[in-house]
């Protein structure tokens, strides 16, 4: 098993008040689960597609088409260029995603027979996603078996480096699963932290 990465946020204690907050898919209203509720983007991060940037073809799985703010392409393109000096390949394959490609994803699941509060435990409800930043970016292989790649344990050690945090690290105490794919820019990060 890969190096477990330590270095994302530490979390809220969920255990309050029940979350009132609720999503509307499809027409049907669901209940936002407690484990997303202080998570709600602020309006005010939300990026605007007008103002993101393409990642280069050559850092995206497939050649994919992945938008993310000029601030987030700039500092990995330079971590993916400085991974490629240890022969660590960095590739992505989700970026930027709306609201609506958030109902989107959660809608595909609802139709295929799965229930809400199960879809929520792995995919954050529409205005609770980092990835409505432009700012969080799912690298390859996006699913659990990252953890045991050496770009995740180069993730580890140098991410922080170029402003970059694993959010759904394996210490978390928000109860959100795992996800050692997922990484999200803050931008520059005092490293005496």
């Amino acid at each position: 098993m890969g190096l477990v990465c330590l270095i994302g946020p530490s979390g809220t204690d969920q255990a309050a008040a029940q979350c009132a907050d609720s999503v509307v898919i499809d027409s049907v209203s669901y209940q936002v689960p407690d484990i997303w509720c202080d998570r709600m983007v602020d309006s005010t991060d939300l990026a605007r597609p007008a103002d993101l940037v393409r990642l280069p073809d050559t850092l995206t799985y497939q050649d994919y088409r992945i938008y993310v703010t000029p601030a987030t392409r700039d500092a990995f393109v330079a971590m993916a260029e400085a991974a490629a000096e240890d022969s660590i390949v960095l590739q992505v394959d989700s970026g930027f995603r709306s609201k609506s490609f958030q109902r989107r994803l959660i809608a595909r699941r609802l139709a295929e027979g799965k229930p809400f509060d199960s879809i929520a435990r792995f995919v954050a409800p529409p205005g609770y996603s980092e990835h409505h930043t432009g700012r969080a970016l799912d690298l390859v292989p996006s699913d659990p078996s990252f953890v045991d790649s050496p770009a995740y344990d180069w993730l580890c050690t140098h991410a922080r480096n170029f402003g970059f945090i694993e959010s759904y690290p394996e210490d978390s105490q928000q109860d959100i699963p795992w996800e050692p794919w997922h990484w999200w820019y803050l931008g520059p990060i005092d490293q005496a932290q």
